[in-house]
């Protein structure tokens, strides 16, 4: 796989450019037939775009995919491209998404006619995904909001959820607001619409936090933080100062206000006749054995499209970037946080008798660079080898649901490992055509800011470009 910088000419049949391509299902089938055709003459990277290659109707505000924020989340603009023609998937087909998050793909699979199937080892994500695809009667839900804003108590009769260092990230008067909203949310019957109430309260939890806001992973916000000039300082100051006064409840009201509209928009756009399953499960796990444990939700061979972006290896601190929703929602204790650790590819956390050998990927090329980054850091060689491991059962899994003939559109980025660059790309490229699928699209995606450049030291840098690769399944494994 090559990368360079020159922009690849994909007009040489059509002209196409940002004003004259409409966001149609035969402009974009024309596009990606472009795309697919000057690849398999070229076999070269096709630099591209996706936000300028096309419209998204109505976004940011489309439908429901700003009702929970959620880290390093993929553009909707990509699984729209994918899914707005009928190259690589009919509407009434079934896609899916094996590392759903907060249901990206889910959502546009369904708005684009297309039943969805999502998978995901985190149990907010599960929860988010669910409730973003799930349209329900909107006067139905505003009834019992209203009678939950009724029932929330002027101060909690129980305790606080065991939320990991829960004094240390919110003042005490929010601490026991959260609380009664929590007691009311339990009181409510109706198992969606109580879903729905967990995920509005959720995303208040971190708006009422002292978590900074502008990162991710939960860290401090501190006034003494920026020094009195600096372009954050008011603003820094300004949102302590509201936190001091701030009543979670209201923000609780404003989300739930913004997320009924976001149901709404969600029921006017979407077709009654397609609906999106959402499963608990990890894809590494999945075989023709036991396949049943998903409840013939999806079986083998039964998957057309598979468009997904993978966690990145030890890019992101997924369940820590959760760790107080997750709280907060009953779904882990404090101490359970590491066991969901342990269940995500790309962890971190490893004995160091797990480190002592160098990790055999069969990669060439990934074998001579985790030989490398062994000798000045093992654990950092481990995490990186059981990341391109635990990726290819994945793919093993993943060519098991999908037709023969169907298409994997994987979304991944480039990382650096103790200050070597990480070709994530070129070795999961390799691993998908070991595992018997054939490469006939691949397209770099310069990232402006999609919430995935979190460092995580001083030697990983920055994940700044996408790329999006396109597979068939062959006839053979």
């Amino acid at each position: 796989m090559h990368s360079h910088g020159r922009v690849v000419n994909h007009m040489s049949k059509r002209k196409w450019n940002e004003d004259s391509l409409s966001s149609t299902d035969t402009a974009n089938d024309m596009l990606l037939r472009d795309l697919l055709d000057q690849y398999a003459h070229t076999r070269e990277p096709v630099p591209v775009d996706f936000r300028k290659l096309l419209r998204l109707p109505g976004y940011p505000e489309r439908a429901t995919h700003l009702i929970h924020p959620y880290p390093a989340k993929l553009l909707a603009h990509i699984p729209y491209f994918f899914l707005s023609n009928q190259v690589l998937s009919q509407p009434g087909d079934t896609v899916l998404d094996p590392f759903c998050g907060s249901g990206t793909v889910l959502l546009e699979s369904m708005l684009a006619g297309r039943s969805a199937i999502g998978m995901d080892v985190n149990p907010l994500a599960v929860l988010i995904s669910k409730v973003k695809t799930t349209p329900l009667d909107e006067h139905a839900l505003r009834e019992a909001y209203w009678r939950l804003i009724r029932r929330i108590p002027t101060r909690p009769t129980s305790p606080p959820p065991n939320v990991i260092h829960l004094d240390y990230w919110f003042h005490p008067h929010i601490r026991d607001r959260l609380t009664c909203i929590l007691q009311a949310i339990r009181g409510t019957r109706n198992a969606l619409f109580r879903d729905f109430f967990l995920v509005c309260l959720s995303n208040c939890v971190r708006k009422v936090s002292l978590a900074d806001p502008r990162v991710s992973v939960p860290v401090r916000l501190r006034q003494n933080q920026y020094s009195p000039g600096h372009w954050l300082y008011e603003k820094t100051k300004a949102h302590l100062e509201r936190l001091e006064v701030i009543d979670a409840a209201d923000e609780f009201g404003k989300t739930a206000e913004a997320n009924l509209e976001r149901l709404a928009r969600l029921r006017r756009l979407c077709d009654g006749a397609v609906r999106a399953t959402v499963l608990e499960y990890d894809v590494r796990h999945l075989s023709r054995a036991s396949y049943d444990l998903l409840h013939h939700s999806v079986a083998p061979g039964t998957v057309q499209l598979v468009i997904t972006s993978p966690p990145y290896a030890g890019a992101q601190k997924y369940v820590r970037t959760c760790s107080l929703s997750l709280g907060w929602l009953e779904i882990c204790t404090a101490d359970g946080l590491r066991r969901y650790e342990g269940a995500t590819i790309g962890r971190e956390h490893y004995h160091k008798a797990d480190c002592v050998q160098c990790p055999n990927t069969g990669i060439e090329s990934a074998d001579d660079l985790l030989g490398e980054v062994h000798a000045v850091n093992p654990l950092r060689a481990r995490i990186a080898g059981t990341y391109l491991e635990e990726m290819r059962k994945a793919f093993a899994s993943i060519h098991l649901l999908l037709r023969t003939g169907g298409y994997l559109v994987l979304v991944v980025g480039n990382s650096h490992v103790s200050g070597r660059e990480f070709r994530t790309a070129e070795y999961l490229q390799s691993t998908a055509e070991k595992g018997g699928f054939d490469t006939k699209l691949v397209l770099l995606d310069d990232i402006k800011s999609r919430g995935l450049m979190t460092k995580r030291n001083k030697t990983a840098g920055v994940i700044t470009r996408e790329w999006v690769l396109v597979f068939q399944k062959g006839g053979k494994a």
